[in-house]
């Protein structure tokens, strides 16, 4: 049989030792010998020993013979200390003649100084086979002769031998003459039976691959129990396959040696009494065999008086029952201290309750180790080849972390194809593993019937929802669930995230789907009725059946394979149905005024709905009423978005358990319920109720009201002016467009977090702002509201917007120390408010929109902020404080027309758009250094850039408007040394920045020769070489020369396609370049050059790849040639010095070119980006400028001839709106801004027409 000495039992310990950092020497040895026997040859080598080692190698004892094993010709004494330092048994042989070995007495000596070492272990043994013990104490007879003869010769180490040989006959031992009477065939039978009973208490088998275990050893700090004082008791808890099996034989392999007595008991739950797991405990311990114990009081009783004298390493492993540990481990006063107890559960309570010091939970394995742990069951080697690495990833994603699911798919996918892996992982999401399945059971099975339900309710529509908000759901349906519930995350079945969240293993939710369609097999016990296109089959029939049985019911608004019908006149069966969940997922209709994109149909009529219902979801519900009997005393939530609900209840209902109500997109809601009695509501939902009108005055007195939602309620004229809110945190009220005050209460509410009141009719931030001193965010103005905007030149004569016209008053934010979030845009702000220097905490700031002159230096104060957003403001520099925010990673002055000055900005700074800044004429050099720049549309920028003739930039006069070949390539060759890169393409292609792309745009007809594959159509085959080698790899060049024949609304610019149709397309990333400056530009062949240096996913690139341009726009584009070039280490070696704007032909105007510099992670997140436009064209750009000035007067005179001919009605306001519309498309003028405008003035309409005959009646009668 296998024995201590196996390697394969070792090779995990040599690396999980290093990790014990002892300050004894108490490393555990891996053994190389069973057994080194000290003999004399002469005496006993060729009958005893003979037969002895015959008999070791027959019952596996694995012997050091020092005539087999020593290599002839070599010092033979080195060898035998390094076999005795590596063997475990020790035996001493004395005969006769032994003491006259001086070799024989050396390796005493080296015997005895092993047994004085505590780790390793040593078992020493002496055999007296024809010398008495007395002889060999006292050295008499034969020994006395021996000695006679070491002190002639003068021996230094005669005393230490003499000592050696006292010591080792007061050793225990086996007598020949006195245990056999002689016979050295039983004499040797009962030494290897000896030994062999020790071996076997030795290491047990934990199976190869051992991938994790290290980290728990570390994270246990297993040294701390070697040499403790104390009684120490360890739990290891997880789910079911998890590893806890593997990690205590792991530690026990490691601990063993440490202890005087060592057991492990594996499988407790699965053995047939407590007494049979004392029975082995005690007889591992005391080495007896014949142990009877009648009673578990018997075992325990036996257990305290023999385990309490000696230190005992103890493994009791898959313990369920607290029985089971009261008999076999019933306190720590029943073992001896410096004992180690480690128990395995699945239930963290069990081991909790029986106060163990600490518990160890078994976590999943992460990403790497998953691979790691994968990978040596599926493949020979451990690492796998390139073309299993996706599906490898698939694999590990799908059982994430799980080690028993890894094993089993490891063997089970041994051997087989890719395409064989994809699609048994395919299988795998609709049947999921038998075996893996089985082992995940045993944790459900061991639940009882309300902790499993409430698992599978879990499982079927809780993952991902807030802990507190499903256990109100569950103590609704009376499943005690906040008890219950702890028993499952006990018992590693779900989670709680560190968001309060529920999660679930995927593999464990798959094994509870997997119950619950078992339910669905027995004809009429359906109690969990789950519809979706993943779980339900509608091939055979359409219409859903609702049985009296089903309690849960959960259909998902999606597309199926073919329409479902559900009959509403079925709920009346329901009389159980306690959740009912129709929803769409929050990512498909976020956003619209109705459900689409599904086709679930519902018919008859809704005449009862269960009163047991704690949960009543039902998105786009198509009824306006509800049943009027539907009282659900128990109900917790409520969500009816997107319903023809029209109104609830008329009187005052007493939902005592309701926290949650959402009616978001109700169209047909006018007002809201009454909530007197619903006194526990926590949240409130009626974001896009665009026809609500009323809120009924009990919303301000929900003292338990956490979130207030009422964004986009475009008719609620009024907020309650009673509010006692106490709990309130969240208050929207975003696009409510009517409401133009709030009450004094709000201030008085200190909990606020969030207070959101931009697009509405609040002209002023309220006084009361200031004492909400626990506010992070903060929302007034907005765009959309209703302020002054080009059509208040008319309005202005009769006073309209006259409060608008005036800056508002200024509250003080100097208190809101907490507040991260500010968005005051829109507000028509002059100056900042006061104290918004010492918002220490501020992270993001909006003043978009507004008139400021300036930003005073006490922005500086803002150390925290992350975001600044100065859109559209009036200010002509900005303070040199900002240099100071450490922070600031995005700077926004976009449209800021009078900024002529951009001060140093701090090197924490990320981006900067700086888009349409008219007067913009100086930036700092920095500026344009490793961060997103933008700065489009600014002509004062580099207007007085000029290039001397060796390519040297400097600001100057203006340039020549004549244009030559070399100008724009000097010019182009500045602008990219002045950002930091060479145009040499050997160190574009080799140096280590953020720029993987470089685009050029240039007007011209003919692409450089430089491009070596070409092609007359849109698309470029490039084959690749035989000897192709990704690692050489540095990028590819592209060239097409194209014609706009209209403006391009949308373009794709390139792609790339490996041989087998693969996209190898870095990024969609020229779609906006071309969108900005092409747009306009026609019947002018355009050159654009691009380098890209991004080479991910080309790994799998072989044969040939194909280059397809502008192909999206096949009807608006004429490609007239494209180019493409691969760049190789070779290419690079060969042309070193050549440019990248080389061979680039004559221009075919003075239009001059554009660039821009792009990253890898996208165009607006990316450091070391550039956009700017040099000497294109700005003469056309001035007069697109003037265009837009004429249409302005234009379209205000339309607007004044319209508003005198049409009448005030619908089909006028449609008819106005397209009028703008077609008026200017410069304008911009949105419907949201008319529909706003049109309010405004239809409050004075007589006035308005008055004005409008008078001073448009030339203009009218001319047209």
């Amino acid at each position: 049989m296998p024995t201590l000495s196996d390697d394969h039992f070792f090779t995990w310990e040599h690396s999980a030792i290093s990790l014990l950092t002892m300050a004894i020497t108490s490393i555990p040895h891996r053994w190389k010998y069973d057994v080194f026997v000290s003999f004399r040859g002469d005496d006993i080598r060729k009958n005893f020993m003979d037969h002895m080692f015959n008999d070791f190698k027959q019952k596996g004892i694995y012997a050091f013979r020092d005539d087999r094993e020593l290599p002839k010709g070599e010092e033979i004494s080195p060898h035998l200390y390094k076999a005795i330092e590596e063997s475990r048994f020790l035996i001493v042989v004395f005969s006769k003649n032994y003491a006259s070995s001086s070799w024989c007495l050396q390796e005493l000596v080296k015997i005895l100084e092993c047994k004085q070492i505590d780790c390793p272990k040593y078992e020493v043994q002496t055999i007296f086979y024809d010398a008495k013990p007395d002889v060999v104490r006292k050295q008499t007879e034969s020994y006395a002769e021996a000695f006679a003869k070491h002190q002639l010769s003068n021996r230094p180490e005669v005393d230490n031998w003499k000592e050696a040989l006292s010591m080792a006959a007061n050793l225990s031992g086996w007598d020949l003459e006195d245990m056999t009477n002689g016979y050295e065939y039983k004499f040797i039978n009962c030494i290897s039976k000896d030994i062999l009973k020790i071996l076997c208490d030795g290491p047990l088998h934990v199976g190869e691959n051992l991938v994790g275990v290290d980290f728990h050893f570390d994270k246990l700090n297993l040294s701390r129990f070697v040499g403790s004082d104390k009684v120490n008791m360890i739990g290891i808890c997880g789910i079911s396959g998890i590893g806890k099996t593997t990690l205590s034989r792991a530690i026990y392999n490691l601990m063993y040696v440490h202890f005087d007595g060592s057991c492990f008991c594996e499988g407790v739950s699965k053995q047939q009494g407590a007494t049979q797991v004392q029975m082995q405990m005690i007889g591992k311990i005391m080495k007896t065999e014949n142990l009877k114990i009648s009673s578990v009081a018997e075992g325990a009783m036996v257990i305290k008086q023999r385990m309490s004298c000696q230190r005992v390493l103890l493994v009791f492993d898959d313990v369920d029952d607290h029985e089971q540990l009261e008999a076999i481990a019933g306190s720590h006063t029943w073992f001896c201290p410096g004992s180690l107890i480690i128990f395995t559960a699945k239930d963290k309570q069990l081991l909790r309750s029986h106060r163990v010091d600490e518990i160890h939970d078994m976590d999943f394995l992460d990403e790497d180790r998953s691979l790691e742990l994968f990978r040596s069951y599926a493949f020979k080697e451990k690492v796998s080849s390139t073309d299993f690495e996706e599906v490898s990833q698939k694999v590990v994603k799908y059982v994430q972390g799980h080690p028993l699911a890894l094993k089993v798919l490891g063997r089970f996918l041994y051997g087989k194809t890719v395409s064989q892996w994809e699609s048994e992982l395919e299988r795998l999401k609709v049947h999921p593993n038998e075996k893996i399945q089985r082992v995940l059971r045993l944790s459900y099975d061991g639940l009882d019937p309300y902790q499993k339900n409430i698992l599978l309710d879990i499982a079927c529509l809780f993952v991902g929802e807030k802990s507190d908000f499903v256990a109100s759901v569950l103590d609704g349906c009376n499943f005690f669930a906040d008890t219950n519930m702890q028993v499952l995350v006990d018992k590693s079945l779900i989670t709680i995230s560190s968001n309060m969240s529920l999660q679930m293993h995927d593999l464990i939710q798959a094994m509870t789907r997997a119950i619950v369609h078992e339910e669905s097999m027995m004809h009429g016990k359906q109690i969990r009725l789950l519809i979706s296109s993943n779980v339900y089959n509608v091939s055979s029939q359409n219409k859903v059946a609702l049985t009296e049985a089903v309690e849960v019911l959960v259909l998902s608004l999606e597309k199926f394979s073919q329409k479902v019908h559900i009959d509403a006149n079925d709920f009346a069966h329901m009389k159980k149905l306690r959740i009912l969940k129709i929803y769409q997922e929050e990512s498909i209709f976020e956003q619209k005024l109705e459900l689409k994109g599904h086709n679930v149909i519902f018919s008859g009529n809704l005449y009862y709905l269960s009163n047991e219902l704690s949960l009543f979801y039902w998105h786009g519900c198509p009824f306006k009423y509800l049943p009027s009997d539907f009282y659900p005393e128990n109900i917790v939530a409520i969500d009816l978005s997107y319903s023809n609900i029209k109104h609830f209840w008329t009187t005052p209902k007493c939902f005592r358990r309701l926290k949650v109500m959402k009616l978001r997109y109700c169209c047909n809601l006018t007002t809201t319920p009454d909530f007197s009695e619903i006194t526990n509501l926590e949240e409130l939902d009626f974001e896009g109720c665009v026809n609500l009108s009323t809120l009924h005055p009990s919303i301000g007195m929900l003292k338990k009201l956490v979130v207030l939602n009422l964004i986009d309620c475009t008719r609620v004229r009024s907020f309650p002016s009673k509010v006692e809110m106490d709990s309130l945190q969240v208050l929207i009220l975003s696009g409510c467009l009517k409401v133009d005050k709030l009450s004094e209460d709000l201030g008085n509410i200190k909990s606020l977090t969030e207070l959101h009141a931009d697009r509405t009719a609040i002209t002023e931030v309220p006084s009361f702002v200031s004492s909400l001193i626990n506010l992070e965010s903060l929302s007034f103005g907005g765009q959309g509201r209703i302020q002054p905007r080009w059509w208040t030149s008319i309005t202005a004569p009769f006073g309209l917007l006259s409060k608008q016209q005036h800056p508002p008053k200024s509250v003080s934010l100097a208190g809101l120390h907490m507040l991260k979030y500010l968005n005051l845009s829109y507000c028509n702000l002059v100056q900042v408010p006061d104290g918004l220097g010492g918002l220490s905490c501020l992270e993001h700031l909006n003043l978009q929109g507004n008139n400021l002159l300036e930003l005073p230096e006490s922005i500086v104060g803002l150390h925290m902020l992350e975001s600044l957003n100065l859109i559209g403001n009036n200010f002509t520099s900005l303070p040199g404080s900002l240099s100071q925010l450490s922070h600031l990673k995005d700077l926004n002055v976009s449209g800021c027309k009078k900024l002529e000055v951009l001060p140093e900005l701090p090197p924490s700074l990320f981006a900067i758009s700086a888009p349409d800044c008219t007067s913009l004429r100086d930036v700092s050099k920095d500026s344009f250094r490793n961060r997103y720049n933008n700065f489009h549309n600014c002509p004062k920028l580099f207007k007085n850039v000029t290039i001397d003739s060796e390519g040297c930039i400097s600001k100057t006069q203006c340039l020549d408007s004549s244009i030559t070949t070399q100008g724009i390539i000097h010019q182009l060759s500045a602008f990219l040394g002045y950002y930091g890169l060479q145009t040499s393409r050997c160190e574009y292609f080799l140096q280590d920045n953020v720029n993987f792309y470089l685009d050029i745009l240039y007007f011209g007809n003919s692409i450089p020769e430089w491009f070596t594959n070409r092609s007359r159509e849109n698309q470029v085959k490039v084959e690749l070489p035989s000897n192709w080698c990704y690692d050489k790899f540095r990028g590819f060049g592209t060239c097409a020369v194209f014609k706009c024949k209209k403006p391009l609304n949308k373009s794709k610019g390139f792609s790339v396609n490996n041989f087998d149709g693969a996209s190898l397309t870095p990024e969609d990333h020229f779609e906006e370049f071309l969108k900005k400056e092409v747009i306009g530009i026609q019947d002018s062949y355009l050159i654009w050059l691009n380098y890209t240096r991004y080479t991910r996913g080309w790994e799998e690139s072989k044969n040939f790849v194909t280059f397809s341009f502008l192909e999206e726009n096949n009807e608006d584009v004429e490609v007239k040639e494209c180019g493409v070039r691969l760049i190789c280490d070779e290419d690079i070696q060969q042309e070193a010095d050549l440019s990248m704007l080389q061979g680039l032909p004559t221009p075919t105007t003075q239009h001059g070119a554009m660039l821009r510099l792009r990253g890898n992670e996208g165009h607006l997140l990316t450091p070391g980006c550039l956009d700017w436009s040099c000497n294109v064209d700005n003469q056309h750009g001035s007069d697109i400028d003037i265009c837009r000035t004429e249409s302005k007067h234009i379209s205000d005179y339309y607007l004044m001839y319209l508003l005198v001919t049409y009448p005030v009605d619908n089909q006028f306001h449609e008819y106005m709106v397209g009028m703008i519309r077609d008026v200017d498309a410069a304008l911009l003028l949105t419907a949201e801004d008319f529909t706003t405008m049109w309010k405004v003035m239809s409050q004075v309409w007589i006035d308005i027409l008055a004005y409008a005959v008078t001073h448009c009646r030339g203009f009218h009668q001319e047209q």
